[in-house]
């Protein structure tokens, strides 16, 4: 047996004793093996021609490790197979990925007591590998700044970053300095998240800049002034700090607050982070962090370590964790589940209906509807099919509790879901995810200037 042959048998060997152990940690070892046996459909026939394709010496730790490398290798373009011909690709990902923090400890293991004689070796690649990480620490706010999220700061808050991307000096998305609003002006404040915001499309096409025309067209005698606010992935717990930091600035007499499906779940994540960091922290990303982020996002979920933790068999299992593991909880769990989870939104909104009022401004809420929750035929393309599906039970759980608030909450709350419905334009989505074209965004402008004249909050 060549040395080459004798660590592809070690890599073998050493992947059946982390099945066994990955069974023996995890609680979905059934599953996993699942997973696993598909990937070895490809890997084992593999293994099989690298193995009587090698010549050469008996013996040599370095050739012994060369076969671990090669079988390493030939594991990991067997994954990539597999998932190619599966129907879950994600989800046989994030069990690899399971797999594979159980195995590659083993095969660094036998590679170590393979080159013990060449300690040298060793030493050099151990100190290398620390300088390289060192190296990526020290360069990690540089690249974070100017290459990975150059648009968005880096705190908890993540907003714009002033004079990116068509914000202005506040990282708001307005032509207008903050000096041009003016007090005797109607000025108006859109708060919101990516559907607030649109980044992807021209300032003119999105539903704040849609809505400012709109209502100068019914005010007369007056310059009505709309400042979008909104900003990718933030929710009304962030949008209550922004208001308080740079509202007044801005001299509103009308606050419109834009509440998205994915704002129950940001806010629980960003009450977590506040209370870790604090209130007033100015605590940065770290580019690891943002490599997890991104590995998680590109296993299908949104925090991949959480979900191997929930999955120890030593793992404590709460029975009410502070936050709920899937983005879209209420989807699939009774109302009498998911509902508490809801006040942390709900009591943001409430402080920042306070805010409007200490700043003399009137307040209105509108709940926007996703694309699954009027017509499924939109955005055919989007990946959030699989954990948004438009027949979960708890589709419309969310525009039955905010109905039920709106009864005592003292200021107006409205449901776009009618409008949506209501209106014939198809299609109101992207393609491939679920935000609104030009369409959805002409249709939000339309409706939530209607119920804004109806409810006579634009004189």
């Amino acid at each position: 047996m060549s040395g080459t042959t004798r660590g592809l048998v070690e890599a073998a060997l050493s992947a059946l004793v982390a099945a066994g152990l990955a069974c023996l940690l995890f609680t979905n070892d059934g599953r996993l093996l699942a997973e696993l046996g598909r990937v070895a459909l490809f890997w084992a026939p593999v293994l099989v021609v690298m193995s009587r394709r090698s010549r050469g010496p008996a013996a040599g730790p370095r050739l012994a490790v060369r076969g671990l490398a090669l079988a390493l290798a030939a594991f990991v373009a067997a994954a990539v197979a597999a998932g190619l011909v599966t129907d879950g690709p994600g989800r046989l990902a994030r069990h690899v990925v399971q797999f594979l923090v159980v195995w590659l400890p083993l095969l660094a293991l036998v590679a170590a007591v393979r080159m013990a004689r060449q300690w040298r070796e060793l030493v050099t690649l151990v100190a290398s590998a620390a300088v390289c990480l060192a190296a990526l620490w020290l360069a990690g706010p540089f690249l974070m700044r100017r290459v990975i999220v150059p648009r968005y700061t880096l705190g908890v808050d993540h907003r714009p970053r002033p004079h990116a991307g068509g914000a202005n000096e506040d990282g708001v998305y307005s032509r207008f300095r903050a000096d041009d609003f003016r007090a005797e002006d109607l000025n108006v404040i859109c708060l919101g998240d990516s559907f607030t915001a649109n980044p992807h499309l021209p300032e003119d096409a999105r539903w704040p800049s849609l809505l400012e025309r709109r209502l100068q067209s019914r005010v007369a005698g007056r310059r009505v002034r709309v400042a979008n606010f909104g900003w990718v992935s933030s929710s009304p717990v962030l949008q209550a700090r922004q208001l308080r930091e740079i509202g007044a600035r801005y001299k509103p007499a009308l606050i419109v607050q834009a509440f998205d499906m994915t704002d129950f779940h940001d806010d629980l994540m960003a009450r977590e982070r506040l209370a870790r960091v604090g209130a007033g922290s100015g605590e940065e990303v770290s580019i690891f962090r943002a490599f997890a982020v991104g590995a998680s996002l590109a296993l299908g979920v949104e925090d991949y370590g959480q979900w191997l933790r929930e999955r120890y068999r030593w793992a404590r299992r709460e029975a009410a964790p502070a936050v709920p593991g899937p983005r879209y909880f209420f989807l699939f769990e009774p109302p009498e589940s998911s509902e508490p989870y809801f006040r942390t939104s709900w009591d943001a909104i409430l402080e920042t209906e306070q805010r409007s009022r200490e700043m003399g401004a009137r307040f209105a809420l509108f709940i926007l509807p996703r694309y699954q929750q009027y017509d499924p035929r939109e955005s055919p393309r989007d990946p959030e099919r699989r954990v948004f599906p438009d027949d979960a039970a708890g589709l419309l759980v969310p525009f039955a509790y905010f109905a039920r608030q709106a009864r005592t909450a003292g200021f107006p709350v409205h449901s776009l879901r009618d409008d949506f419905l209501a209106d014939p334009a198809f299609p109101k989505c992207r393609r491939d995810d679920p935000h609104w074209n030009a369409e959805g965004n002409r249709v939000a402008a339309d409706a939530i200037a209607r119920h804004l004249l109806a409810d006579g909050l634009v004189p």
